[in-house]
């Protein structure tokens, strides 16, 4: 089960770790299905956006970097103008490609996947096996050249060609060698080349291809690993079984982790991302048990994403703990606020956002988030700081701390989450979380509503329901000193 222990923060930022494995390019065109073609049963897809994202070993570099690793990438792409996108897309990931082999016997393996809200309707694969002496020989030189400063290894198997049974001899044998540990993500019903691994990740289905019998729970899951470390002599098996968590199997030792998703939107990168934070973890010396747990939730994060993306240590850290903040009440940093959105929208649910000063709690305030919470099922009221609101009022503002602030607002009904954000405007914040609603007072237009273009682009409401006359932070203020001069 989850440890109860507190789990250790990063403190070693930068640690190294070598990725060797098949690269690929995720293509994604999105957009609404609005009808059927006239030429053939199939819906026809509005594209609105088009995206890049590196998958296969190129998303676990992402991640590895992400998650406060240091990602060296080996892998193999074609001379086309998917590599250069690759590469760029890496790039913007801080993910270095110099040790990445280029050869024009394949095309660089791409993978197009349409997208209608948050389902795929349609995916086309472009690829070729890598069957190239030469580029095998060079991946193997960058293996031996590189592995000496690695903290940790990991063996990222799409089946495309890069993990050949040469290559995961090198990388294990060599791992061992220095005395660090190799994580494999394997891919097939044949282990064997995997053989004295440190770690092997496996979903259901592969345990279950290489095991022969059906998994159905977590005790089949750990009669699956006990099979696969006793056949293969890997050091440890960890299952990955979805909604049901995963099991860990090591000497002498069994854990079963709870899932950390409350939903799914797009299993892509899922086993990329927890193949990367558990390799970071471990590069820190962490224990398996404990690095697993990171791992779990680091894929419950990206099940809940459209399309592999970049889990940063904090989030997953935030993750963990999101049940027992929003257990201690409303008010949430940012990266717990996204959390807890994505899965009520995940639940159905859609998401207002209002904000202010609240420098004092009015009636008028209180009659606007009400208006406000009967507009969505959810309401995110952003808070200016303390900052925020001298530049935008001056001094002596605020005259109550942000903290008193967010907390009188934390115990309206009306409101279910607050966030403090420090800019001027909440632009950052609404970028942030993608609210279905926004929602200011009627002395606002809605064309001026900040954020609304955005909310609007995707689909969203810009509201301005009601505004309380002659009420303000101001007017009472102003109310109170009157008062003080005319007592004698």
């Amino acid at each position: 089960m989850i440890p109860q222990r507190k789990l250790p923060q990063l403190t070693v930022p930068g640690l190294p770790v070598l990725i060797v494995g098949d690269l690929m390019l995720d293509r994604y065109l999105d957009g609404p299905v609005e009808r059927i073609s006239p030429e053939a049963p199939v819906p026809v897809l509005h594209v609105r956006r088009t995206f890049e994202r590196a998958g296969g070993a190129g998303n676990v570099a992402a991640n590895v970097n992400a998650m406060g690793g240091s990602a060296i990438l080996i892998g193999a792409v074609g001379r086309d103008p998917a590599a250069d996108l690759l590469r760029k897309v890496l790039g913007e990931a801080d993910v270095d490609t110099a040790t990445v082999v280029d050869t024009p016997t394949i095309p660089t393996t791409t993978k197009t996947r349409l997208l209608a809200g948050h389902s795929q309707i349609a995916r086309f694969d472009e690829e070729s096996p890598l069957n190239d002496v030469a580029a095998r020989d060079a991946i193997l030189e960058r293996v031996a050249a590189r592995l000496p400063e690695a903290r940790v290894a990991i063996l990222s198997d799409y089946a495309k060609g890069v993990c050949d049974t040469a290559v995961c001899r090198a990388v294990i044998e060599g791992a061992a060698r220095a005395g660090i540990p190799t994580i494999v993500d394997p891919k097939g019903a044949d282990f064997s080349r995997y053989c004295n691994a440190s770690v092997i990740t496996p979903n259901r289905s592969e345990a279950m291809a290489v095991c022969g019998f059906p998994i159905r729970d977590s005790d089949d899951a750990i009669r699956a690993a006990e099979s696969i470390r006793g056949r293969f002599s890997i050091a440890a098996v960890v299952v990955t079984l979805g909604e049901q968590g995963m099991v860990v199997v090591s000497n002498g030792r069994v854990a079963v982790i709870p899932t950390q998703a409350k939903g799914v939107f797009d299993v892509t990168g899922a086993g990329d991302t927890a193949v990367a934070m558990l390799a970071v973890a471990l590069a820190e010396g962490m224990p398996l048990e404990d690095a697993c747990v990171l791992a779990n939730a680091a894929a419950g994060i990206q099940v809940s994403r459209i399309g592999a993306a970049r889990i940063t240590r904090s989030e997953v850290m935030a993750a963990i703990d999101a049940q027992s903040t929003l257990a201690q009440g409303k008010v949430l940093g940012l990266e717990a606020l996204q959390i807890a959105v994505r899965q009520a929208r995940v639940e159905g649910k859609t998401i207002g956002f209002t904000n202010g000063c609240f420098d004092i709690l009015h009636h008028g305030h209180v009659a606007l988030l009400e208006a406000a919470a009967r507009e969505c099922d959810l309401l995110v009221v952003g808070v200016n700081s303390d900052a925020s609101v001298t530049r935008l009022k001056g001094a002596p503002r605020p005259y109550v701390p942000s903290a008193a602030r967010q907390a009188v607002l934390a115990a309206l009904s009306s409101v279910a989450w607050v966030c403090q954000f420090d800019g001027d405007t909440p632009l950052e914040l609404i970028r942030a979380l993608e609210p279905d609603v926004l929602i200011k007072g009627a002395d606002y237009k809605a064309a001026d509503v900040v954020g609304g273009d955005l909310v609007l682009a995707r689909g969203g409401r810009v509201v301005t329901p009601l505004f309380v006359a002659n009420v303000s932070t101001t007017n009472i203020v102003d109310s109170i000193l009157a008062s003080r001069k005319a007592t004698p």
